[in-house]
């Protein structure tokens, strides 16, 4: 079994170390005040942040500058040249500050037992994990359509293009980067960031325990996050949410402490940081704007809790506005770029996601963990007044939060029955009010800073809630840049409730216990990374996906080999495919050297163009029905699918929720008789129904009807556009005794998603039409070519038959040639 893809990571990992270490660091230390030096994991956390961010500022200036001239300009070269630069400048500017400031002394205090397994546990946790990021190539959809795709695309041309918008490039730019060294696209190489972007947001989550309340704290929070398992199935698979939780969480963490800081020197540095994480973390995707709603909540309740006192609130307004100015640089600058050429500074989902949002009550779990975790804590100390309400009130909360779960009721998966009712809502509410009046003695008397701190933090994480709740909760992955501030209260109590000097005192009994509790919450998110994609774990040791293809194609079939057949149609013909794709932006990934359009759902021939392939199937079905909603019937080139003289189905594949139909083109074909008619036979008569369509030719495949699937194909001259929708008629006409025993009434050139309907022709074309008929009536006279089929054209909506006209005279209808038989 070939290990190439544990090479090709570890052959970048010094480069990764360089960018997230070595260029970060001074930046780092410069940053934060000479006193927090000594906090190492903060040190390590903020300089994973801003060593990448440099490198990623410094490449999109030279990508932008590429991309203005369309030459190569992303060299490896001048970006690590650059790296370089910057590092240098930073530790001289370090060694300065050094020399002028004196670090605090720092006590040491040894680490708890479970707060030692907890740690050893997180670092199994990861290592799992980036052996598994390592061993797979990009499968995840939005990986592969936008991050992994760009990284691709960058690499391939040099530059970043004018027309590519969308995402920032905090994490493409990375990508790209790390697989410059590689003839071709390494997937390995650029996927080596996603283990330390996910570290990132672990020590990030320590930082706020940390931080904010304590170092048990902070070593719990970290824990519940890396250990969460659905940031177990998601740690590597190289989406924005992980890097943008880790950026987030320091963008608010440092908001918190400058919040609460009275020395004005301090508030105004952790400020400073905290805008420059939050410009990185826009820079890595837009819906971390969400803060700045969050800090417009807490201006205005600090102004109410002031009393409209100026003086008191101006620090906090100034903490605002000194994080907003520092994030400005880079957080605004591909949005400007964006406008500058053009593009949409946002795009936001399509609004039909919206409706996908399940609105449930178990997307409360963190909050509610954490209130009930309150509740036992007090009942433990027996300090929980009215007890008895309290428990009414809890039961009130599970009453209206658990019935929406979809663990206690799979039809409540999806929405809209996975809106939590306004029933449940008001019991939800009813036991929150029950519980907060039965502590309010308990809340009146407390005056715990670490409270109220989780108190700013949750008001500050509110409008980002509530956004999700209500729009995007249709993935659990979507709340993870707030996860760690829910989890906040959960780990306090934790940590408060099972102080390291209580646990100093158990026997080793309870140790054992507790350790062995500890460590069977932990093993699902140790384990869930190895089958999650796949579903089986033997890929690691068994040859299973010997290729970055297979281990792609694995997860994608479909438009694996739909790029396939594209990759064949290009070594055969010797030209490179244009295919127009709408909505399936994964095809760009595997295919980045070709034209592939998703952006268009063209409706007409001419807005097909040059393509040679059309791709359709569940993606484009969601974008006409959409961004369109054009019905099929209506749309010339949805209705044309079953013309096979035009569009040449060569791969139709279906699994689960996705479905390709790959067509070759040849629109040109429309206008050009067939040679011979269908099958040689050309009507000699001028047969011209309504003043627009020529009966031009026919063909049968059999002429014995009974028994038989009898394909008929009809070829239509069409001399003017058909003034409406109409089926052809064929009438079963008994030549001996001139009765109709049958009529078929059938569309034209049907295929799955509808038929060419007759309003939609374009004049001057030839439709060649095929459809099967079958005589089932028993009651039809047998006997040997004595039957003929009349055809007309009907509408489709009244019935009523089209005049037509034979050699200039009108008739009820044409008889084919062909004479059939019906045997007994």
């Amino acid at each position: 079994m070939s290990l190439y893809w544990i090479d090709q990571t570890l052959a970048v990992l010094p480069l990764v170390l360089w960018v997230y270490l070595g260029l970060g660091i001074p930046y780092a230390l410069l940053l934060l005040p000479r006193a927090d030096w000594y906090r190492r994991v903060e040190v390590v956390g903020l300089s994973f942040a801003l060593g990448p961010a440099l490198l990623t500022a410094w490449m999109l200036v030279l990508g932008t500058i590429g991309g203005a001239r369309e030459q190569a300009t992303l060299r490896f070269d001048w970006i690590f040249a650059g790296t370089v630069v910057f590092a240098l400048i930073g530790y001289g500017l370090l060694w300065r500050k050094w020399r002028g400031s004196n670090a605090s002394k720092r006590e040491h205090h040894p680490l708890a037992f479970d707060e030692r397994l907890l740690i050893l546990l997180i670092i199994i946790a990861v290592l799992v994990r980036w052996v598994v990021t390592s061993y797979w190539s990009f499968t995840a959809y939005d990986a592969l359509w936008v991050y992994g795709y760009e990284g691709r695309l960058y690499h391939m041309l040099g530059y970043i293009p004018e027309s590519i918008g969308y995402y920032p490039q905090f994490v493409p730019l990375q990508y790209t980067f790390f697989q410059l060294l590689s003839e071709g696209f390494d997937d390995h190489a650029a996927r080596a960031i996603v283990p330390f972007l996910h570290v990132g947001s672990i020590l990030a989550t320590y930082i706020i325990g940390s931080r904010l309340i304590s170092r048990r704290a902070g070593i719990i929070a970290s824990a519940i996050w890396a250990l969460y398992p659905h940031v177990a199935q998601w740690a590597h698979i190289g989406d924005l949410e992980i890097p943008l939780t880790f950026l987030l969480t320091l963008t608010m963490t440092f908001f918190v402490l400058a919040w609460n800081q009275a020395e004005k020197s301090l508030r105004r540095r952790y400020a400073l940081i905290s805008g420059i994480c939050f410009g990185i973390a826009m820079w890595t995707k837009p819906t971390g704007g969400a803060f700045i709603w969050g800090v417009m909540v807490l201006v205005v309740v600090a102004f109410i809790i002031a009393r409209f006192d100026v003086k008191q609130w101006l620090p906090h307004f100034e903490v605002a506005v000194i994080t907003g100015l520092a994030c400005l640089p880079l957080g605004a600058i591909w949005y400007i770029r964006n406008v500058a050429l053009g593009l949409d500074a946002l795009v936001f989902p399509h609004e039909s996601w919206l409706t996908l949002a399940t609105r449930s009550g178990d997307l409360l779990s963190f909050p509610l963990l954490g209130l009930l975790l309150a509740i036992a804590y007090l009942a433990s100390t027996r300090k929980l007044q009215y007890s008895w309400l309290v428990l009414i009130g809890v039961g009130l909360i599970l009453a209206g939060a658990m019935p929406s779960s979809p663990l206690l009721d799979e039809m409540r998966r999806n929405a809209p029955a996975s809106y939590i009712t306004l029933f449940e809502a008001i019991l939800l509410i009813s036991g929150l009010m029950l519980i907060a009046w039965s502590l309010r003695s308990y809340w009146l008397q407390m005056n715990n800073p670490r409270l109220k701190t989780v108190g700013w933090a949750y008001l500050l994480i509110l409008p980002y809630f509530l956004t999700w709740f209500w729009s995007y909760s249709y993935h659990a992955r979507l709340s993870f840049p707030i996860v760690p501030f829910m989890i906040l209260p959960t780990a306090t109590i934790l940590a408060h409730w099972l102080p390291s000097t209580k646990l100093s005192q158990w026997k080793i009994t309870p140790k054992v216990g507790w350790s062995v509790l500890l460590i069977a919450l932990a093993i699902p998110a140790i384990t869930i990374p190895i089958t999650s994609i796949a579903g089986y774990s033997d890929y690691l040791w068994v040859n299973r996906y010997p290729t970055d293809f297979e281990r792609t194609k694995s997860q994608n079939p479909g438009v694996s080999l739909v790029a396939e057949h594209l990759w064949g149609y290009a070594d055969f013909t010797g030209t490179s495919p244009i295919v127009v794709a709408p909505g399936e932006q994964r095809l760009h990934f595997f295919m980045p050297d070709i034209t592939i359009i998703t952006d268009t759902v063209p409706t007409t021939y001419e807005e097909l163009g040059d393509a040679t392939h059309f791709l359709y199937g569940s993606q484009a079905r969601w974008r006409y029905e959409n961004d369109e909603g054009i019905q099929p019937l209506d749309n010339r080139i949805i209705a044309s699918l079953g013309r096979e003289e035009l569009f040449n189905q060569v791969l139709d594949f279906e699994t689960g929720t996705f479905e390709y139909e790959l067509y070759e083109l040849s629109l040109d074909n429309r206008y050009t008789m067939p040679d011979g008619g269908p099958a040689g036979h050309l009507i000699e008569d001028e047969v011209i129904f309504g003043d627009a369509i020529r009966y031009a030719g026919d063909s049968v495949n059999n002429t014995q009807l009974r028994g038989n699937r009898v394909g008929i194909t009809f070829l239509w001259d069409v001399i003017d556009v058909p003034e409406g929708n109409y089926h052809v008629r064929l009438d079963l006409l008994n030549i001996e005794d001139d009765i109709v025993y049958t009529t078929w009434q059938t569309t034209v050139a049907p295929s799955e998603d509808g038929y060419y309907n007759t309003a939609l022709w374009e004049t001057g074309e030839f439709v060649v039409d095929e459809r099967f008929i079958m005589l089932t009536d028993s009651a039809v006279p047998t006997g040997a070519n004595m039957y003929r089929i009349i055809v007309n054209f009907v509408d489709a909506e009244t019935g009523e038959i089209l005049p037509m006209t034979i050699n200039g005279e009108s008739a009820d209808g044409y008889p084919m040639e062909a004479s059939f038989s019906v045997g007994g």
